[in-house]
């Protein structure tokens, strides 16, 4: 193969190397998967508090048992030495047993209170745990995608690397450090192809002077314009 079509060649997979690697440092996958982990990490960190606020609802709860339990001895207590009393501490008794009996509702009111809480509390819990389940999943799932497409980024990168240096095994070192100076200076566009009189990146239009020249030049040759290499391909190939 002569020198403008493997110069041509080599400039896209260069191309196609620079869009592949670009891809695979910032995969779109990536950036969404990384934003599930911290969606996951922030449900993570609310799944404790949530935990934290049931435990507390529990707590008030048996606190309340306790009391309850407390109230009720004091009632059999003063139930069972009432026998025997005079008037007065009859009259003491009622008060006394009439203040446990309000203290009996009171923490009846709380523990209905705190039962509700508490139900309403493991609702909240269950329905974060199925939207951090299935955020699991989806991290799951997608990890692998990504892996998947990765890899294969990575396969094409390894072949046309391959290619590549293959095909930079085929060019005189003069031409191929021209070529690297050319790639570096141009940003990855360094050649272009002569399509009749117009070369296929700057599109500026030769003169006829300038045709004439590149004509004895052979196929490899300057555009006058960018500067770029500017190869005549057999038949006018495209690039």
């Amino acid at each position: 193969m002569s020198v403008g079509p493997v110069l041509v060649d080599i400039q896209k997979l260069d191309l196609a190397l620079m869009r592949d690697t670009a891809t695979l440092k910032d995969m779109p996958e990536i950036r969404e998967l990384a934003r599930k982990r911290r969606a996951y990490l922030k449900l993570k960190s609310q799944s404790t508090r949530l935990a934290a606020q049931r435990k507390d609802i529990e707590t008030d709860l048996a606190d309340l048992a306790e009391d309850e339990r407390a109230c009720k001895a004091a009632v059999g207590e003063a139930e069972a030495g009432a026998d025997g009393l005079d008037y007065r501490a009859v009259q003491d008794l009622e008060i006394r047993l009439s203040d446990l009996a309000k203290r009996l509702e009171k923490i009846a009111r709380a523990r209905l209170s705190c039962e509700a809480d508490l139900a309403e509390q493991v609702r909240r819990e269950e329905q974060h745990a199925s939207v951090m389940a299935a955020l699991e999943e989806a991290v799951k799932v997608e990890t692998r995608a990504a892996r998947e497409i990765a890899a294969e980024l990575q396969e094409r990168i390894n072949r046309n690397r391959a290619e590549r240096e293959r095909l930079a095994g085929q060019l005189p070192a003069e031409e191929l450090d021209r070529y690297e100076a050319a790639r570096k200076r141009f940003n990855g566009l360094a050649v272009e192809v002569r399509e009749g009189t117009v070369p296929s990146v700057c599109r500026t239009g030769l003169s006829a002077a300038s045709v004439s020249d590149l004509d004895r030049a052979g196929e490899v040759g300057e555009c006058p314009y960018c500067h770029r290499i500017l190869v005549t391909l057999p038949n006018e190939e495209e690039l």
